[in-house]
């Protein structure tokens, strides 16, 4: 295809592919094109992976793609993209060669090209899956075909990007493969190829999940994905209102967006994860926080602390690794003392392996009422200082400070 291969030409000829692939202007404006050693890969559907294209240094590509997260619309629509690229690139994609040897197209839709089989194929998936989950009933927080990363806490057995699903319905999708068919469109958010009803409703559906934070938007991103699920949900009821959101729903996310940044907490129960209290892995792990959904995150002085900021209300972060002169390790309760700096402690627990003391502050002259919360074991200390305006209850900020964790 090049003269000579570069990723770059691949990236910018793949994301011209790409927009000649997708219908509308609000689904280009979601693509994002991106470098990586060896390839590129390309995404835009809010619950997908991505595509990634390998460059071979003989020339020859490789192009995989996980599509289970999305489903069975979003599969046949790659498998079409790639024909857009054979016939648009001058190359030949490898069907045959590659279900010989046990790779390819898992589903069979490149070769067979029969969507029934496809949907099929994927509610077998969910039929196994569902098995596989509920054998690990007692476990907590499961989430399937969801990112790595701060996940919520759980009201129900699983969380997906189109909701959450309760013990007694997966029970039936593992019991049954009939049912695991019947909950299949309401599980996968891509279920009919094309771009129908279906599509900008699980558009809309994942949206109103995972990406919407409940609160007054912040800033232009958070603007724009309140703009983007309302109008993929008015596509979807314009094609077939049995798809829309539900009424009360809609009216809400009309009304975070008409008020703006006013309204800074999420106001009532309802879909959304970003409503419910998130827990974050500080610094990759092994300490880790509960903090309200809505909060963002911030990193700050080059990586070594972490801001957690929502409306009023933030969570400041440090944490230290200590290493004694003769390369020992500290004793947890010298460095909770060290921590306290001689000042007593309001309040102090022990969680597992961490002893922790905390002590209220207020600062009239900010208005601002903080809890300054140290944990400690052998060799690692972390500091969290709790900031609410003074006055406010103190529920909340003892409650952030006693949902610290370690994973050993």
């Amino acid at each position: 295809m090049w003269a000579k291969p570069s990723l770059r030409a691949l990236g910018r000829e793949l994301r011209r592919t790409y927009l000649d692939a997708l219908p509308e202007g609000v689904l280009r404006e979601c693509l994002s094109v991106w470098e990586r050693e060896g390839g590129v890969t390309a995404s835009w559907h809010p619950a997908e992976e991505g595509l990634s294209i390998d460059l071979h240094a003989d020339g020859r590509m490789t192009a995989w793609a996980k599509t289970n997260t999305v489903g069975p619309g979003y599969h046949a629509f790659l498998v079409e993209l790639l024909d857009r690229i054979a016939a648009q690139w001058g190359v030949r994609w490898n069907w045959d060669e590659a279900a010989a040897a046990g790779e390819g197209d898992e589903c069979g839709y490149a070769l067979a090209r029969d969507a029934k089989h496809l949907q099929a194929q994927m509610a077998g998936w969910l039929h196994t899956v569902a098995g596989v989950l509920f054998e690990h009933r007692g476990a907590e927080n499961l989430f399937l075909c969801m990112p790595i990363g701060p996940l919520p806490r759980l009201p129900g057995f699983v969380g997906s990007p189109m909701g959450i699903w309760s013990e007694s319905r997966l029970r039936q999708i593992a019991e049954n493969r009939d049912a695991a068919g019947a909950a299949s469109p309401d599980f996968f958010p891509w279920w009919t190829p094309g771009f129908g009803a279906d599509f900008w409703s699980g558009l809309a559906r994942v949206g109103v999940w995972c990406d919407v934070a409940w609160v007054g938007p912040r800033d232009q991103n958070e603007r724009d994905t309140l703009r983007r699920v309302l109008d993929y949900d008015r596509r979807a009821a314009a094609l077939d209102p049995a798809h829309a959101l539900d009424a009360s729903l809609r009216d809400e996310l009309h009304w975070l967006l008409d008020r703006g940044a006013e309204i800074e907490l999420p106001h009532r129960e309802g879909p959304g994860y970003k409503r419910l209290p998130t827990r974050h892995c500080l610094y990759g792990g092994p300490w880790s926080v509960e903090v309200p959904g809505h909060f963002i995150e911030h990193v700050l002085n080059d990586g070594n602390n972490l801001q957690y900021v929502g409306d009023r209300r933030a969570v400041y972060v440090s944490s230290l690794s200590i290493t004694s002169a003769d390369a020992s390790l500290p004793p947890a309760a010298e460095l909770l003392e060290t921590a306290g700096r001689g000042e007593p402690a309001d309040l102090s627990w022990t969680q597992d392996a961490i002893i922790a003391s905390a002590r209220w502050e207020d600062d009239p002259a900010d208005s601002a009422r903080h809890l300054y919360a140290a944990f400690a074991v052998d060799g690692q200390l972390l500091l969290l200082t709790i900031s609410n305006e003074i006055g406010a209850p103190r529920d909340w900020a003892e409650a952030v400070a006693r949902s610290v964790r370690r994973a050993e």
